[in-house]
């Protein structure tokens, strides 16, 4: 009899992130990551979301949902 596959949850969780979201990595001044860590964490937001917002704003939009 086959085995079972087990179900793994992180292996789910990357396919998932492949199919829903576009990566984008930028390079900083060597130095600068851990200012713009502590800026974000003085806000209360991780630098996810810091570095998104300072995007949008900077498109002058609200939300990755507008056209």
């Amino acid at each position: 009899m086959p085995e079972k596959q087990q179900f793994n949850s992180t292996d789910y969780k990357r396919r998932y992130n492949e199919k829903s979201y576009d990566r984008l990595a930028i390079t900083v001044p060597k130095g600068q990551k851990a200012v713009i860590e502590a800026a974000a964490a003085s806000v209360g937001e991780s630098v996810n979301q810091f570095t998104q917002k300072s995007l949008l704003a900077r498109m002058g939009k609200k939300s990755w949902k507008e056209e």
